[in-house]
């Protein structure tokens, strides 16, 4: 079953893609949606669908921005726009990108299940190829998750990046998953100054390696090895550059909070930018750092600004969900409601707050 996740900032839209398609008679399942651009990147982080429907034009990240940034960090995801806008230059910075499908609005169901299908055939069609050493690993995506991953994702990271030797180990194929997974740690290794031959525990000669692929139990000992080497390596170095991009992002956040969407306004790309980083990168940092993402922080430092407005002044709520960076006062009240627990309305009558004289 594939996943599929909609970004799409009109609800109607939303809801039509929903209710409309019959998901439970194809090969795909909607796994997770979003009203806004910002949101969607860190939902598809976590879920890691096969497949992006989304919008062109949404509040704090936009869908060309969203679909740059997934392409560059999650290569595999089939992406298709969706747009209002018949302009050329549109669909041609789409196809430069990398994204699969540039549809117009209004997309009917029959349209988009259609798209859906030949998505699904044509990711078929590239797993079968993967049946070929050529193609068995994306280095690139290797590099991206051993990048951020853990000890404990060790045995998983493994598992998928050797899952066709698993009922038929081959020293050509083990030869070639080492030889990439070298690659990929040397390059982890080298970001913070370092050298893979120093921190391996055992030589990376094409002798030494040979003799590691003699046997299943002997490389897959190797090569947990190698790559908990690695990551221990990788945190031990790079805990204090992080703190310090935090630092910096957070205040960042901080002082542009109330910046809402279109030009100059605050997002992740805005923040990476400023602080030196991939989005990716910072958002990954984020989350290890301080438990929440990006949009999560942005979005309680917006509220806390909130509550204080409904607290100290008599601004309406329509007025202070501008005023704190929200374009659309409905989805901050939905917002304040779904984290705070009551409505803006709610809140102001439950605080005390002095009065105001007109």
């Amino acid at each position: 079953m594939y996943k599929v996740f909609l970004a799409e900032d009109e609800i109607v839209v939303r809801e039509g893609i929903r209710n409309n398609i019959p998901w439970e008679q194809t090969s795909y399942s909607l796994a997770g949606e979003a009203p806004d651009g910002e949101m969607a990147l860190s939902m598809i982080q976590e879920i890691k669908p096969d497949i992006l429907i989304t919008d062109i034009r949404m509040p704090f990240m936009d869908g060309l921005t969203l679909s740059r940034i997934v392409k560059e960090t999650m290569p595999w995801i089939k992406i298709i726009i969706l747009s209002g806008h018949d302009e050329f230059e549109y669909a041609k910075e789409a196809i430069s990108i990398g994204v699969e499908e540039y549809l117009l609005k209004p997309v009917s169901s029959q349209d988009m299940r259609k798209t859906l299908d030949k998505i699904v055939k044509r990711i078929d069609d590239e797993k079968k190829k993967l049946l070929s050493i050529e193609d068995l690993i994306e280095s690139d995506m290797f590099l991206t998750r051993l990048r951020y991953a853990s000890k404990k994702d060790i045995d998983r990271i493994i598992g998928e990046y050797t899952g066709t030797m698993e009922n038929n180990f081959d020293e050509m194929t083990a030869y070639f998953i080492f030889g990439e997974v070298i690659m990929a740690s040397s390059k982890i290794v080298e970001e913070s100054d370092g050298d893979i031959n120093e921190i391996a525990p055992f030589k990376l000669d094409k002798k030494e390696i040979r003799s590691l692929i003699s046997s299943r139990e002997i490389f897959y000992e190797k090569l947990k090895s190698l790559l908990a080497a690695v990551i221990e390596y990788r945190d031990s170095h790079t805990d204090s550059r992080y703190r310090s991009v935090i630092v910096k992002a957070k205040e960042y956040i901080n002082k542009n909070f109330a910046s809402g969407g279109g030009v100059g306004s605050i997002s992740l790309y805005s923040t990476a930018s400023y602080v030196g980083i991939s989005p990716n990168h910072l958002s990954a940092v984020f989350v290890k750092e301080t438990g929440e993402n990006f949009i999560e922080y942005l979005t309680k430092i917006r509220l806390e600004k909130a509550k204080l407005l409904l607290q100290n002044t008599d601004m309406k709520s329509s007025d202070i969900a501008y005023e704190t960076g929200f374009n659309d006062p409905h989805y901050f009240s939905h917002i304040f409601k779904k984290n705070v627990g009551i409505s803006p309305k709610e809140y102001r009558l439950t605080v005390s707050r002095p009065s105001f004289q007109s």
